[in-house]
């Protein structure tokens, strides 16, 4: 199965040409209807945005990049049984899609908070280590200034 979701800008989106080849429909026709949609402006705005394929003849082809609702509002007239299969797979991948952004974003939150411990953990060994050198200064000190004092002294 070809990709019928990307994701792109952190938002889940399909286009018309995915969904005319999938749904088995002219492209021209699925392009046609979304621009007699019912509905506002502010709403094909945020939901239907121009874009552009390449054909196989390497023509630059006009279609929409469609967001999750707008796949919603455009699709769910569909009818019939291959529609009917196509809806239940489109709507499955945007929502396997989101939980995997979901998933993501609790994994790194998961993952700051490991590295914060470690963080401390290396702050603490920095500090154990920085008075292991200090004693071990101390003790070769006191062994020179003992070795010092019990050594032979001869004058000459």
């Amino acid at each position: 199965m070809n990709t019928l979701v990307n994701t792109t800008d952190d938002n889940l989106t399909t286009t018309s040409k995915i969904i005319s080849d999938t749904f088995g429909k002219v492209h021209r026709v699925v392009f046609k209807a979304i621009d007699e949609l019912e509905c506002s402006e502010g709403f094909r705005e945020h939901n239907f945005m121009l874009s552009f394929y390449m054909s196989p003849q390497n023509k630059k082809i006009k279609c929409y990049k469609i967001t999750e609702e707008g796949f919603y509002f455009l699709c769910m007239g569909f009818t019939g049984k291959r529609a009917a299969k196509w809806k239940e797979s489109f709507i499955s991948e945007f929502k396997r899609l989101r939980l995997g952004t979901m998933s993501i974003d609790r994994r790194m939150t998961e993952i700051s908070k490991k590295l914060e411990a470690v963080k401390l953990d290396g702050q603490l060994w920095s500090k154990l280590g920085r008075e292991i050198n200090n004693n071990k200064k101390i003790a070769l000190i006191e062994s020179d200034k003992l070795i010092n004092e019990v050594q032979l002294k001869l004058d000459y």
